[in-house]
């Protein structure tokens, strides 16, 4: 009986640390060029400029060069809807980045090598898709890096 209670409590816990991990890896990520797409042009063309600014920036001091030819992207997608006062937005950071793909031959294709996404509910939509992009998804993403190539953060 108190095997199967143990046998019970594993398989209840065997889920959870599975979702611990994600099916990315970033290991050997040497440099990427970085993008905002506001798909609902719903920020300010300051705060594009800022947040291509800081990603940039942040990169750099992570190891990871910005702005090279023939390299990933990393991307900051927005999505917005307006509701009354508020703005509903949806935001992927994500990594995409050619690859073969082996089918019957090879297959040049573009991959999606990272994604982790946010959706927040706010009336300041400059200030808090800043706050989100930087010290949420942004963190994540470094966190993972840094992680997958045996560094510290």
């Amino acid at each position: 009986m108190r095997s199967k209670l143990c046998f019970m409590g594993l398989l209840l816990c065997l889920p959870f640390s599975l979702l611990a991990t994600t099916p990315f890896n970033l290991e050997g990520l040497k440099a990427l060029n970085v993008l905002v797409i506001d798909q609902s042009n719903a920020i300010s063309s300051q705060l594009e400029k800022r947040l291509l600014t800081d990603l940039c920036k942040n990169l750099e001091a992570n190891g990871i060069k910005s702005s090279k030819d023939d390299v990933g992207t990393l991307f900051v997608k927005l999505m917005t809807i307006k509701v009354g006062e508020k703005s509903v937005v949806h935001i992927s950071l994500g990594v995409g980045e050619e690859s073969h793909v082996k089918r019957m031959e090879a297959v040049e294709s573009y991959v999606l090598t990272y994604s982790f996404e946010d959706m927040i509910v706010t009336e300041d939509i400059n200030k808090e898709v800043y706050d989100t992009v930087m010290n949420y998804l942004l963190e994540e993403f470094l966190e993972q890096f840094h992680e997958d190539n045996n560094e510290e953060g």
